[in-house]
Parts: C-alpha cells; sequence; structure tokens
C-alpha cells in the first residue's frame, strides 16, 4: 500500500485536509439529528459520524494529532501516520498520565484522538485504501485509570479562563448568550428571555465609570433589574435580536453541549452554564476594590444585588477558589 511521505506535520496536515473531517459552517446540531435518524444511539455511535465543525476545535485537535504523532515516531518508531493503531495511542495516553497531566487535559486529546480515528477512516475511504482504524476501544481501557490517578479537584466552579472559553465558540448567539452571563453575571434563562424591549442603552458604570451597554433581565420569582455588559456585547445582543425576530430564544442544551465542548478544547474543567456567575462574581468583586472605596461587606451586597441576590452573604459562596 502506497503511504504519505513526509513529516508527522506534513502528514497529518494531508490527512486533516484530504479526508474531508473539516466542515466549517455546517451545523453539528442537524448532523447530530441526522445521525440519530440514522441509528446512532451512544455517544460513541455519535462520535463515529460527526466531523470536526469549527476552526478552533481543528486547531487544538490537530495540536494533539501532531504531538501523539512525533511521540510515536520517537518512542514506538512509526514514522507512517497511516499505520498508527489503537495500541499506540494508548500508549501516548499512558505517557500522558504518566506525565501527570490535569485530568481535563487528558479528556480533551482523548477526544481528539478519537476524532482522529475518523479522519483516517475517512481519508482511506477518500483514497481508496484498504484498512480501518478503531482507537476507541483502546482509548476507554485508558480512560478509567485516568480517572483515578488525574487531579479532577475543582475548588470552584470558575472557568480557568472565560475568556478563552468564549473565544472557542464558533455559534454567534451562544457566543454572545456566553458573552452576557461572563460579563453581566445573569442566569442561564435570564439571558434566554432577553428582547428587544429590554434593551436599556449605553452609560456609565456609576462605580468604575466606564461605559456600559445594560439590558433589564428578569431573575427568579419575576424579580427586574439591570445587568452591564461591555459595549461590544451589547452591540452583540442588538444584532441577535434583530436576526431573531426581537428575542434571544435558543436551544438551552445545545448551548451547554457548545459549552462542554469550548471547556473541552480550551483544557478547562466544565462547570456549566453558571460556572460564568462564578466568574463574574469573583471579578467584579476584585473591580470594586480597585475602583470605590467600597468596605468588603458593602461590595459583597453590591454583588449580590448585581447578580439577582437579596443577602451579602450569598456572594461569599461564589469566592471560594
Amino acid at each position: 500500500m502506497k503511504t504519505i511521505r513526509g513529516s508527522i506535520n506534513f502528514q497529518v496536515n494531508k490527512i486533516f485536509v484530504e479526508s474531508g473531517i473539516f466542515v466549517p459552517g455546517t451545523s453539528k446540531h442537524a448532523e447530530k439529528n441526522n445521525a440519530r435518524e440514522s441509528g446512532a444511539r451512544t455517544w460513541s455511535d455519535l462520535g463515529r459520524q460527526l466531523k470536526i465543525y469549527s476552526y478552533r476545535t481543528a486547531e487544538v485537535y490537530k495540536d494533539t494529532w501532531h504531538q501523539a504523532g512525533h511521540w510515536i515516531k520517537e518512542n514506538i518508531g512509526v514514522k507512517d501516520m497511516e499505520r498508527v493503531s489503537g495500541e499506540h495511542i494508548k500508549s501516548y495516553l499512558e505517557s500522558r498520565i504518566a506525565d501527570g497531566v490535569k485530568y481535563s487535559t487528558f479528556q480533551r486529546e482523548a477526544a481528539a484522538l478519537s476524532k482522529f480515528e475518523n479522519a483516517l477512516n475517512m481519508y482511506a475511504t477518500q483514497t481508496e485504501k484498504e484498512g480501518e482504524y478503531n482507537f476507541r476501544e483502546a482509548i476507554q481501557d485508558v480512560r478509567y485509570e485516568a480517572s483515578q490517578v488525574l487531579d479532577k479537584t475543582v475548588g470552584t466552579r470558575a472557568y480557568e479562563n472565560p475568556k478563552e472559553l468564549i473565544s472557542h465558540i464558533e455559534n454567534d448567539n451562544f457566543k454572545t448568550a456566553a458573552s452576557v452571563q461572563y460579563e453581566g453575571g445573569a442566569r442561564l434563562n435570564e439571558v434566554w428571555r432577553v428582547e428587544t424591549n429590554d434593551l436599556r442603552g449605553i452609560r456609565m458604570d456609576p462605580h468604575t465609570e466606564e461605559f456600559r451597554g445594560w439590558l433589564e433581565a428578569e431573575g427568579k420569582g419575576g424579580k427586574v433589574r439591570e445587568i452591564s455588559v461591555s459595549v461590544e456585547t451589547y452591540h452583540a445582543v442588538e444584532r441577535v435580536l434583530q436576526e431573531n425576530g426581537g428575542n434571544m430564544h435558543f436551544d438551552k442544551n445545545e448551548y451547554r453541549e457548545i459549552l462542554k465542548e469550548a471547556a473541552e478544547v480550551s483544557g478547562q474543567d466544565y462547570t456549566g452554564s453558571h460556572g460564568l456567575r462564578w466568574n463574574f462574581a469573583q471579578e467584579r468583586m476584585e473591580e470594586l476594590q480597585e475602583h470605590t472605596s467600597m468596605t468588603y461587606e458593602e461590595r459583597l451586597q453590591e454583588v449580590s444585588w448585581e447578580m439577582g441576590h437579596e443577602r451579602a452573604d450569598i456572594t461569599e459562596h461564589y469566592l471560594a477558589r
């Protein structure tokens, strides 16, 4: 069988491009529905049928493919990426466990290498070559060990790098929703309910003297408050509302899936959409300390009100590190 000649990076890039694994602009949600209609029942079934849909994910996954390829060449002696087997992938992941990487990093790399299985199978089909690749069973063999020995500690539900997380969201509507949660401390349902008549314009934050965009939000029990976001995010909300017929309504389950994927790709533990409110609380406390003469208790109370709570001590719940 004629194989690919060239460096590991060249081989990986060729497989990536010629396999057809990367389909930017295609709806992943629609592809999932199609896969389920064609018989996919488990996450593994879905994984074998789905491709790569975002530039961010493609970049991160390719980095893992390159890294694994170089390790396999240097430690096992396999120079041809078309000859990589499930056992080679397992050995690489075992080396990552030995390195003591964070569990979230292991999970991201395992997901990337599962998708490499897809790419190799698609490449074989495109080039009319024999061979069927199956990495998932080998990966599953090593997942349990990783779950037992790698660090999974999450001392806080706040994301380690919320801006990086949001940057990995390709869908503009979901990116805007996440930005509102992070910058304004909004609950998921509060973002979902925003309509055109909830736009309150741009004005100065009385505490930081920074111009911000203001939105009216309806919280628990019908309680209404105003939240502020960056001017850039405010204009993004305006665009979404205009395109969506005057409301921010979106599929909440799909939004959570997108957040989970963005966390995985950015190497962070997924803590749900609520994790972005933790980031808001922690960063707002620091911001108020920097720009005001408020006491610690006064800052707790202000952040509590901004998040839709009444008692000041509730804010301390979000400050756990």
